[in-house]
């Protein structure tokens, strides 16, 4: 969508309202600008976006790059939430399977390598290896391993069904959702300003079904192509290539409560965050995906992925 788009869009009418966010431990979100039964933009305080007119010099003054999710209206996408570390010497085992998992299930499998627990932990800066901390800020790791009921590493859980397993099952689970007829369609979309390293992930859901089950919307950002050290058997690799690292919770640790799901029905979000200075755009993706907020299940239902550039 071009900015003359979204310059029209905003001019429909705009309330001003505070995110609801009763997760254990919030994203560092700010106000939220709803648009008149369309786009609800959902911006970081540092952006100071409070109003419509905050909002059309921030959108207009900036220069944006726009890349797309995949298309699953008749697709399940599948979520693989790895949990790894730099210094787990089995965990690159972990990895090579998601390669090959990824060659199989192509763009419908979406894997998220979130480093926490104490093989994660970084060695002090002045030492000579092991000095990079993967682990994305907030804590939300600690979270999901007790959430997910993580016995050792590496681990994985496919669309957050059951608890976490060794690699050796995951393909199974992969099989068991991946014909599930969809739920939701999610498209998604990031607009990124490569100057301010700023993005705007625009995520519209449909719904197909029509249910009283509480849904919330996850984003993450993940980062892959960094070579850093890593633990692989007894060998230390200085040149390790670390994929689909866990770099930001954009919105909280269980996400964003959705509205009742109707069929038929859709909402519109746009998350504006701050990319790190040193995370590079081109090899870092966002991640969206819908889940059921059940503690006995949390299960992904539809999710997408794109570049952030």
């Amino acid at each position: 969508m071009n900015k003359l788009s979204y310059i029209a869009i905003l001019f429909f009418g705009i309330t001003v309202a505070c995110d609801k966010i009763d997760d254990p431990i919030p994203a560092d979100l700010g106000s939220s600008v709803s648009l008149d039964g369309d786009v609800q933009f959902i911006s970081e305080p540092e952006f100071n976006l409070t109003d419509s007119n905050s909002l059309i010099s921030f959108i207009t003054n900036n220069v944006w790059d726009t890349t797309n999710g995949s298309d699953n209206s008749n697709r399940r996408f599948i979520v693989l939430e790895e949990f790894t570390g730099q210094k787990c010497s089995s965990c690159p085992r972990g990895t090579r399977e998601i390669s090959r998992l990824k060659d199989i299930f192509n763009e419908q499998l979406i894997p998220v390598g979130i480093h926490t627990g104490f093989f994660a932990n970084p060695n002090p800066p002045t030492a000579d290896k092991y000095t990079t901390d993967f682990r994305a800020p907030g804590g939300h790791g600690t979270a999901y391993v007790q959430a997910f009921k993580v016995s050792g590493n590496p681990r994985g859980i496919v669309n957050r069904v059951g608890i976490a397993k060794a690699e050796t099952q995951w393909e199974a689970d992969i099989n068991a959702v991946k014909d599930i007829a969809p739920e939701a369609t999610l498209s998604l979309s990031n607009y990124y300003d490569s100057i301010n390293h700023v993005v705007r992930s625009q995520v519209e859901i449909d719904w197909n079904i029509t249910s009283s089950n509480e849904y919330h919307l996850q984003l993450y950002v993940i980062e892959g192509k960094i070579i850093d050290w890593q633990l692989d058997g007894a060998i230390d690799v200085p040149d390790y290539e670390h994929k689909f690292v866990l770099r930001k919770v954009v919105n909280s640790t269980f996400g964003k409560e959705l509205d009742t799901a109707v069929v038929g029905g859709s909402e519109k979000f746009q998350y504006i965050f701050k990319m790190d200075n040193e995370w590079k755009a081109k090899n870092s993706e966002v991640v969206a995906f819908i889940f059921d907020n059940d503690p006995n299940a949390y299960e992904v239902i539809q999710a997408n992925s794109a570049y952030v550039k």
